[in-house]
């Protein structure tokens, strides 16, 4: 039964079903909010929607967005994580599953049937991640982003300097949530990936599912194309986490193994952005004109 929130932030119609908790963090100025929004209320499983912003937004938003709640931010120098940890302090517990998306990305269409597969099983491992679609400013793709498929292999590839899954699309169980605590804010860039890797270096299973979750909007100004800060702040979070996993052989496998399973992501790019790095892709803030 597709579920609609209302402005309350309450469920129509839910009974015992696994509700999901998605969080979008906005300055309330994004061209693409609107987007980012209909990829929420387009959901097909039971969910509640908080939007938290910047508090002289709060009011339009709730207006334009009366399915959501709408919550004042914690303010400039929380930045957008701590806009996100407002929003789970002020969640309560009548939610099961967390995901969060920025207020420029996506849901993908499939990111329902996978959420609706998972939350089926028995014993659902309590972090989901799928595949991230990167597009452009028109929506347009540019290429899948390279995946690790075996969470073992994560922690090695983090050592040597590669991020082998995005946030978009991800799922964090709510005992997960509780435990992690808010997302750090001292990191401006990685605080996402903090957030995951805390859980993978607690011993927290993973489930990576072959199909489209999410989509990362690569824009001119973003934040992310800060390469050198997102370099320094993965670097510092991966030695902190993983001391163990940065053999000189752990790395060199993890890595040619990462690059052979996604050579058809690589070969995808090529062709259509050139021989572009991600990280060249970022701090250009989209392909070559």
């Amino acid at each position: 039964m597709i579920q609609i929130g209302n402005p309350d932030g309450n469920m129509v119609g839910v009974s015992g079903e696994q509700r999901l908790l998605v969080v979008t963090p906005t300055l309330g100025v994004s061209d693409y909010l609107d987007d980012t929004v209909r990829g929420v209320t387009s959901l097909k499983i039971p969910y509640r929607h908080v939007i938290s912003c910047p508090r002289p937004e709060v009011a339009q938003l709730q207006e334009r967005f009366p399915h959501a709640s709408v919550l004042a931010d914690a303010g400039r120098e929380a930045g957008l994580y701590g806009a996100i940890n407002v929003a789970l302090r002020a969640a309560g517990e009548d939610w099961q599953w967390f995901t969060y998306i920025n207020d420029d990305d996506e849901l993908a269409p499939d990111f329902s049937a996978v959420a609706q597969r998972h939350f089926a099983q028995a014993d659902p491992e309590p972090v989901v991640y799928g595949n991230v679609r990167v597009i452009d400013d028109a929506g347009q793709t540019i290429s899948f982003l390279t995946t690790e498929n075996s969470p073992r292999f994560i922690p090695a590839l983090l050592r040597a300097g590669i991020s082998p899954l995005n946030q978009q699309g991800m799922l964090f169980r709510r005992d997960v949530v509780r435990e992690l605590g808010e997302f750090n804010t001292k990191y401006r860039i990685c605080a996402d990936l903090d957030f995951w890797a805390r859980a993978l270096a607690a011993g927290h299973r993973f489930r990576y599912y072959p199909v489209e979750v999410g989509r990362f909007r690569i824009r001119r100004g973003q934040i992310s194309g800060d390469v050198n800060l997102t370099i320094h702040e993965q670097e510092e979070i991966a030695g902190r986490l993983f001391p163990k996993a940065g053999g000189a052989m752990n790395r060199f496998v993890a890595k040619w193994r990462y690059r052979l399973c996604n050579l058809p992501r690589y070969l995808a790019r090529g062709r259509s952005v050139g021989w572009m790095s991600s990280y060249q892709i970022l701090s250009r803030g989209g392909p070559p004109d």
